[in-house]
């Protein structure tokens, strides 16, 4: 019996179960009317564990580019914001 069959077999089995440990929670009100919104402002949560600088990086830059694809404005520093994306 050739080994190859065994390591894609164990290979797949690894794969399945990482995907299969992935929890993902969200939250969202089916009554608002998200055409209202137009600005959004990146906010830390207190609570959260951080993530390392490269992932969180690339998670803003590309939820940043489907917002603006959206219409969406990004507000910085202290300015108000209708929309609070917490990271």
């Amino acid at each position: 019996m050739s080994k190859f069959p065994l390591l894609g077999a164990t290979f797949s089995l690894l794969m399945a179960t990482s995907v299969l440990s992935q929890d993902v929670q969200y939250n969202f009100d089916n009554t608002a009317d998200f055409s209202k919104f137009k600005t959004y402002k990146w906010v830390a949560l207190k609570n959260e564990s951080p993530i390392d600088k490269l992932t969180d990086e690339q998670i803003k830059a590309t939820l940043d580019a489907a917002f603006s694809k959206k219409g969406l404005h990004k507000v910085e520093g202290d300015g108000s914001a209708d929309l609070l994306i917490g990271h």
